[in-house]
């Protein structure tokens, strides 16, 4: 998915109260990452860029921002959110180039969740984004895993995924999903931390016999 977005220039900033002023003025400080380039210092429009960034949640973006006169190529690198209004409190991108590979998180869509559940037993997804390296024209949007076909005790690797120019970044052979099956109420009250009670044994009833004399 592709969305442009305007930017402006701003100056340096080392003092939160800066950065507390650019946001008062609707608007999110931001920086542009270049290979072997100093950082560009930015600030998007707080509204637009929402409305735009919410078609994009579960899938990987390349936000084109302009500059003035210049277009940079980019997508999201790091977000800082605030942790109670969970409002973004600054945004780096990282830039890329035609031709020239780069390194980015992919969400991954698991499809089947609701088939695989009905076989009785619990679906136990590991890994939700991958690291991929790539060349810009193939930055997939997400990967989609099928779940639906899985049977209990299944596991679906890295090693199953369909991914032609793709290179990930983890071992083929690290999981992905697992497909459990059902946990006993045994097992649910050893997890709880639930005991059964002790029953006496005969040597104790023995005992117990003993003392009442």
């Amino acid at each position: 998915m592709n969305i442009k977005i305007s930017a402006q220039k701003r100056d340096k900033t080392t003092m939160k109260s800066q950065l507390t002023e650019i946001r008062k003025k609707g608007l999110i400080p931001a920086i542009i990452y270049g290979e072997g380039k100093p950082g560009k210092l930015i600030s998007i429009e707080k509204v637009p860029f929402l409305k735009a960034y919410r078609k994009t949640i579960g899938e990987t973006a390349v936000f084109e921002i302009k500059v003035g006169n210049k277009k940079y190529s980019t997508f999201i690198k790091e977000m800082q959110v605030h942790p109670v209004t969970r409002e973004f409190l600054h945004i780096d991108f990282m830039e890329f180039h035609k031709g020239r590979e780069v390194t980015l998180e992919v969400p991954i869509v698991y499809i089947g969740e609701e088939e695989a559940g009905k076989k009785g037993g619990l679906v136990d997804i590991l890994i939700r984004k991958l690291e991929v390296s790539c060349l810009p024209k193939d930055i997939p949007e997400h990967l989609e895993v099928d779940i639906s076909g899985m049977n209990i005790g299944d596991t679906i690797y890295v090693s199953d995924l369909e991914h032609p120019n793709l290179k990930i970044s983890i071992p083929e052979d690290t999981p992905l999903v697992t497909l459990l099956a059902p946990k006993s109420a045994k097992d649910l009250a050893s997890e709880l931390g639930e005991t059964e009670e002790e029953e006496p044994t005969e040597e104790k009833e023995e005992e117990q016999s003993t003392e009442e004399k």
